[in-house]
């Protein structure tokens, strides 16, 4: 008899936990969504198979709302990438490098931008074309994982894991085939 209502109860909490956890990922995508531009340091670490040590790296990071963010890169080697609605710029002065593309015209690439800009943008609609999301509440912060939905893409990329708190990215995480890249950021007050 007792057991009826403990498994109403635990019924009700299972049904309530993804609606919770869905409010808390919309509400999260309604305060980074909120804040129209940033500027932050970076320092990435990537460590691939091949390598007894990670490369790393540092520099900056900016966004602009809606679509613009540029990360360059200044030590150990100049380089920056840019992403501006449809346009990707990467310039190497060093080697004399200045390439640029459409995002249209190369759909195996937008995945892998979409995954910052848009969380950046607090764009859920965008992220979910290309991955499935999961989120949880963690400590004071949060932890969203963008999985590829597209077995193309999952050949390079399995996973993206962007960690933060409130409205801000502090660390984005990405898996593939050629190890794991951790960007860790801080914002510039």
């Amino acid at each position: 008899m007792m057991l009826r209502p403990l498994a109403a109860f635990l019924l009700c909490f299972t049904l309530a936990g993804p609606a919770m956890a869905q409010a808390t990922l919309d509400g999260t995508m309604r305060d980074l969504a909120s804040l129209r531009q940033g500027l932050a340091e970076f320092s990435e670490q990537k460590s691939i198979p091949e390598l007894s040590s990670p490369l790393p790296s540092t520099g900056t990071l900016s966004w602009t709302a809606p679509d613009r963010l540029e990360k360059h890169t200044t030590w150990p080697a100049e380089e920056t990438l840019r992403v501006e609605g449809d346009r990707l710029l990467l310039a190497r002065p060093a080697q004399g490098i200045r390439q640029e593309l459409s995002l249209d015209q190369s759909p195996e690439i937008r995945p892998f931008v979409e995954a910052i800009r848009a969380t950046l943008a607090g764009d859920l609609a965008t992220l979910r074309q290309y991955y499935e999301v999961s989120f949880s509440p963690e400590g004071e912060g949060w932890h969203m994982v963008l999985t590829p939905l597209s077995a193309r893409i999952r050949v390079a990329l399995q996973r993206v894991d962007i960690y933060g708190s409130g409205g801000f990215v502090r660390q984005v995480e990405t898996r593939g085939n050629d190890g794991i890249t951790t960007l860790r950021i801080t914002p510039r007050p």
